[in-house]
């Protein structure tokens, strides 16, 4: 949990450079919060990241997708991680890569259901490039349920 914290800390303290600010945001929804041992607050944590990214990027003009978005693949990498979990950290840090693709998809379409056309950045790239940093820091704090 205080991981968490940190990662959410840093999501409002990256504000200024949004492209660090989303590998923060990722790295929590994806990596972290799923490893909390009780789904609730899995997405309570994910909530909290939608919420402070977007309350902090000023460039939603609609908020309310990101943490829809977070909640839901929160929950579909918790799912994973429980029901099918990985045994070595090359396919952990593909899965959790390939999450990070589907986020920025899901995240820029609910972003345009909500408030139309708007710009992408690179925050998903910087995020997808970093993959293999934070998923090896969710790998060291993954607890040993998770492995066979």
């Amino acid at each position: 949990s205080l991981i968490c914290l940190l990662a959410l800390v840093g999501i409002f303290f990256a504000a200024p450079w949004p492209s660090l600010q989303a590998v923060f945001h990722v790295a929590l929804v994806l990596g972290l919060a799923p490893l909390e041992p009780v789904p609730l607050m899995a997405g309570l944590w994910a909530v909290a990241a939608g919420w402070v990214a977007e309350g902090t990027l000023r460039m939603v003009p609609h908020p309310g997708g990101a943490a829809w978005v977070d909640l839901t693949l929160t929950l579909t990498v918790l799912f994973f991680n429980r029901f099918w979990p990985p045994d070595r950290r090359l396919i952990w840090w593909a899965r959790l890569a390939g999450f990070t693709l589907l986020h920025a998809l899901l995240l820029h379409l609910a972003v345009a259901l909500a408030s139309g056309a708007h710009a992408w950045g690179r925050g998903w790239l910087w995020a997808l490039l970093t993959s293999p940093l934070w998923a090896m820091l969710a790998w060291r704090f993954k607890p040993t349920a998770y492995l066979r």
